[in-house]
């Protein structure tokens, strides 16, 4: 086993593993299976497994720079609606129309206005 084991640890090493992104698509590709349990189509199917394939691919890959950027362009994409998520009882979270920056204002303040803490945008908001 310790032989085993170690042939895995040397065929990983450089290899870029497993992130968000893959971590994602692996729920999606999950959904789609039991989906297709009850839909029997030919291009759910064949969606399933391109996407199995991706996956592997990703995770297998030597090209750990171009991994990571899209595992941070996907990040960049759900972080306020993880934001958004995390705080829906006690904030509320929006994003700056001049900078894109994710702010984040407690509940129950009625209306107010805030500046942003990155381009000094003042923004009126209803919390």
């Amino acid at each position: 086993m310790n032989k085993f084991k170690n042939k895995m640890i040397q065929f990983m090493q450089g290899r870029y593993g497993n992130d968000a992104f893959n971590q994602a698509l692996f729920v999606i590709a999950l959904i789609l299976v039991v989906v297709q349990l009850f839909v029997k189509n030919i291009l759910l199917s064949s969606l399933v497994l391109i996407l199995l394939i991706y996956i592997n691919y990703r995770t297998l890959s030597r090209n750990i720079v171009a991994r990571q950027l899209e595992n941070d362009r996907y990040l960049r994409l759900v972080k306020p609606y993880q934001l958004q998520w995390q705080y829906r009882k006690t904030h509320k979270v929006f994003r700056c129309k001049q900078c894109k920056q994710i702010i984040r204002v407690p509940k129950g303040k009625g209306t107010i206005e805030v500046t942003c803490p990155k381009c000094k945008t003042k923004i009126t908001k209803r919390t």
